[in-house]
């Protein structure tokens, strides 16, 4: 028995030194290009499937506005079923209601598979809540190109600015490839622009409702600035301790894997033009981790709801017209008479009162 362990020990360490012989070999002859448009342009083709790209000046990754993405709408079971795929985000959903719909406007910020990220989403329905089997609440859809707002955020790690956007966009997002981070190290500094003041103060009311001070987030105009460090919300029910602590620990070896595989390299499009070289196995990572397809693949029942059954929302009655003021009753306009006092009978004698002119007869006849 010794001696077949022996056997297999020395075959699988002579694979091992083979496979190392063979990377040797390919990495001594590798040479990223030095043209980065076509860099940029040849990720981007291969990226656009995943529904982001890459941005060479600012060394991010990105959701495009019309990805895929924006077919599938928003429901809380999203950020529940996350952690299945090696995504930690503080979560932050804030729900108002404006022009006749429900609004949600959520910010996340975390750790996505390899890349620490933030996002913002706009979202918005007029549909009563989906009440299923598998689902009940409210189901919302990606706002229409005239609806988007114009947002911004600065994400800071520990302090540091690693990230920031700026686009009038309905999902506007960023993500730093490589870069782990616990979600308590991240800061992100939003801004979003809304379109009237009803609306922006209809967001406010709900920040607040949330528990946001105002040392957390401020007005100016139209305009409202949020400083999220931890969020107000109720967490995923599947983010708990014990599932944040696996997941995290192998995104942070993966990360870690990644930095050692392309140390020899400083920039990104050269990094992955080695990674899908030399070991397209991690590239697969990388790509998956981006933002995780299998999430709305594993919810598609809920787009086939949707498409084969349109509930109407219940109609809002409009306000009632204020009612009138109740006058009092006004003073009559003269006295009520006193009444009548009652008419003496008639005498049976003459020595009572004198005789009415009234009576039937005269006093005379009624004597005895």
């Amino acid at each position: 028995m010794t001696t077949v362990l022996i056997i297999i020990a020395v075959i699988f360490l002579a694979a091992l030194l083979l496979l190392f012989s063979v990377w040797r070999v390919r990495t001594r002859h590798f040479r990223p290009s030095s043209d980065k448009q076509r860099q940029q342009n040849e990720l981007n083709a291969e990226l656009e499937e995943t529904g982001f790209a890459y941005e060479l000046k600012g060394d991010y990754f990105y959701s495009l506005m019309d990805c895929w993405q924006r077919e599938t709408g928003y429901c809380r079971l999203y950020d529940e079923a996350a952690p299945l795929f090696n995504m930690i985000m503080d979560c932050e959903p804030v729900t108002f209601f404006y022009a006749g719909k429900r609004w949600l406007i959520e910010l996340w910020k975390g750790q996505y598979g390899i890349t620490t990220g933030a996002e913002i989403g706009v979202y918005h329905t007029a549909r009563e809540d989906m009440d299923t089997d598998k689902f009940k609440g409210t189901f919302y859809e990606a706002i229409q190109d005239n609806e988007m707002l114009k947002m911004s955020f600065v994400l800071r790690r520990n302090g540091k600015k690693i990230l920031q956007r700026s686009a009038v966009h309905w999902w506007l997002t960023g993500f730093k490839l490589g870069l782990f981070s616990e979600t308590d190290a991240l800061t992100m500094d939003a801004k979003i622009t809304f379109p009237t003041v009803e609306m922006r103060n209809a967001f406010t009311a709900a920040l607040k409702e949330l528990g946001y001070s105002r040392r957390e987030f401020s007005t100016r105009q139209r305009t409202v600035s949020i400083h999220y460090t931890a969020p107000h919300s109720p967490q995923p029910e599947s983010r708990n301790r014990a599932s944040e602590s696996i997941v995290q620990q192998t995104n942070s070896s993966n990360c870690k894997l990644y930095n050692f595989a392309t140390g020899k390299y400083s920039d990104t499009l050269d990094k992955l033009e080695y990674v899908k070289a030399m070991m397209p196995e991690l590239y697969t990572i990388f790509v998956k981790s981006l933002y995780a397809r299998g999430i709305y693949e594993a919810f598609g029942w809920i787009k086939d709801w949707l498409d084969g059954q349109h509930p109407k929302p219940k109609p809002i009655p409009p306000c009632p017209p204020p009612k009138p003021p109740i006058c009092p009753c006004p003073p009559p306009e003269t006295p009520c008479p006193p009444p009548e006092r009652p008419k003496p009978p008639c005498c049976p004698n003459r020595n009572c009162c004198p005789c009415p002119s009234n009576c039937p007869g005269s006093c005379n006849d009624r004597q005895p």
